[in-house]
């Protein structure tokens, strides 16, 4: 029998994708003496957990950064109910406590990982056997800088150092070449993106509110960020 070719998709410039790309920090409790930033960047275990059953129950499937570019590039499919959930910093707590919750609803998350904090011995951050352990699961680990510092206004020495070797970390222990990258503080400027290009990378997420996506805006694409107070009703809005 003569073989069914597979189906191509052409590119389509214009394309648009409605997929919200999550944002959160700290998957725990803050401790008794937190200031305002560390309350507003952390989301109770009980809390994420909630909000992972809200989107099983309402049909949600989570999916990586490499489908919604392959969506934007090709058409490749996506479920009905896409969606992307990203975690900063690489703080242990995503370990910890968001990877068991994630594999126990069977869903996907996407870690950037800063690669001086991973070799450090620092005790609030993952080290490169859980990250690798989370890589191993089918969590993406991609890249958030090498000391997470305010990328504008830098030459291209510093900034091939601040994104070159953090690739090159998560690929030693990963086996995996990372492809995306998250701003430093949601900072960056047209020298941070030329330089990204270079290294082969296919895109980038800011911390700018929004769920439309297209592939001319890839290394600029928003975020909606999930707030330590956001209640599920809320969360419920920000999702559709």
């Amino acid at each position: 029998a003569t073989p069914t070719a597979a189906p191509t998709h052409t590119p389509d410039p214009n394309r648009v994708a409605h997929v919200p790309i999550l944002m959160y920090h700290y998957i725990s409790t803050p401790p008794a003496n937190a200031d305002r930033y560390r309350l507003d960047l952390s989301v109770s275990p009980e809390n994420f957990e909630a909000q992972l059953n809200y989107l099983a129950e309402n049909g949600y499937k989570t999916i990586s950064l490499y489908d919604l570019h392959a969506n934007l590039s090709s058409g490749a499919p996506l479920p009905p109910k896409p969606i992307v959930l990203t975690f900063d910093d690489g703080y242990r707590d995503a370990y910890i406590q968001a990877f068991p919750l994630l594999r126990k609803y069977g869903m996907v998350g996407t870690f950037f990982v800063v690669s001086d904090f991973a070799n450090s011995d620092n005790p609030g951050y993952m080290r490169w056997p859980e990250i690798q352990e989370m890589s191993n699961a089918g969590m993406s680990i991609e890249s958030h800088s090498r000391s997470h510092i305010d990328l504008r206004n830098r030459d291209y020495q510093k900034l091939g150092w601040e994104t070159l070797g953090p690739l090159e970390a998560i690929e030693h222990y990963t086996g995996k070449r990372p492809r995306f990258f998250c701003y430093p503080f949601g900072r960056y400027d047209a020298n941070v993106i030329k330089v990204l290009r270079t290294e082969y990378m296919l895109g980038a997420v800011t911390t700018a509110h929004g769920s439309t996506h297209k592939l001319k805006d890839a290394f600029e694409w928003d975020r909606v960020r999930i707030h330590g107070d956001t209640t599920l009703a809320q969360f419920g809005v920000l999702v559709k």
